[in-house]
């Protein structure tokens, strides 16, 4: 009897642990999450990403583009097919031949489908941990490419 009781008490223990799982076992990020780049004007270019792993989809709002070329700055949205990295730490978005959405002041989003507004190998990793992003695609006759910080 003496053996016995440490050893329930140490089969005990071990459940207990067991049971807690592994935190490794789920992603490190939600399934659903709405994140910002950091920008201090209003006139500044910055990043929204609103992503649903639920539906492996993602939406980027990108305020205050400019293209080489174009003769004013932009608000473009895009929806783009959305995964998580294989350690669960970043969201993983990309896509080519993406068409956006523009944000007219009079009618609000109107799809831009001029082949010339299509976003063209489009990678971006936004990591909420480390509350960094990057994005780079082609468009507009050019190559964009941006880096940053997360609110």
């Amino acid at each position: 009897m003496k053996k016995l009781i440490p050893m329930l008490l140490f089969a005990a223990l071990f459940l207990t642990f067991a049971a807690c799982g592994d935190d490794k076992d789920e992603p490190e990020v939600p399934k659903t999450q709405n994140l910002t780049s950091v920008h201090e004007g209003e006139n500044d270019m910055y990043f929204v990403f609103d992503i649903d792993m639920n539906k492996e989809m993602g939406t980027i709002y990108m305020y205050n583009i400019q293209f080489a070329g174009a003769p004013m700055t932009m608000n473009l949205r895009v929806n783009v097919p959305a995964s998580l990295n294989p350690s669960g730490s970043a969201y993983i978005m990309m896509g080519t031949n993406l068409v956006c959405d523009m944000d007219m002041p009079s009618t609000g989003w109107v799809p831009m489908t001029d082949e010339r507004y299509q976003l063209k190998n489009l990678t971006c990793t936004v990591n909420p941990k480390g509350k960094l992003y990057s994005i780079s695609f082609d468009a507009h006759g050019g190559h964009f490419e941006d880096s940053g910080k997360l609110q």
